[in-house]
């Protein structure tokens, strides 16, 4: 759990120095500072939901059915291994199956 704090800390801080070289650029060409700020605000969430996906990417274990056609699946993260087994246990046998229309 540390690490994931500080991968979206690092995150946070790369995201707004990205968001001020935005803002800077387009401070240049005379753009109002309402757009300047909500252009800012994008570029920065938009990186910290990136590193917050890919932080899911390494940290979260994905339990599928195997079930032909089946789309069930349980995403589990910092769990012991008997619950770690426990969630592969019910994607496995599941009472209702979700097939894709």
């Amino acid at each position: 759990m540390q690490r994931r704090h500080l991968l979206l800390s690092a995150t946070l801080v790369v995201g707004a120095a990205v968001a001020i070289s935005y803002a800077v650029k387009l401070s240049a060409y005379g753009v109002p500072a309402s757009l300047v700020v909500s252009c800012s605000l994008a570029v920065g969430s938009t990186a910290l939901v990136f590193a917050s996906r890919l932080a899911d990417l390494f940290e979260v274990t994905t339990h599928r059915c195997q079930a032909p056609g089946c789309d069930f699946q349980a995403r589990v993260r910092g769990v012991s291994a008997v619950e770690n087994r426990r969630w592969q246990e019910t994607a496995a046998e599941h009472p209702t199956h979700r097939y894709r229309a």
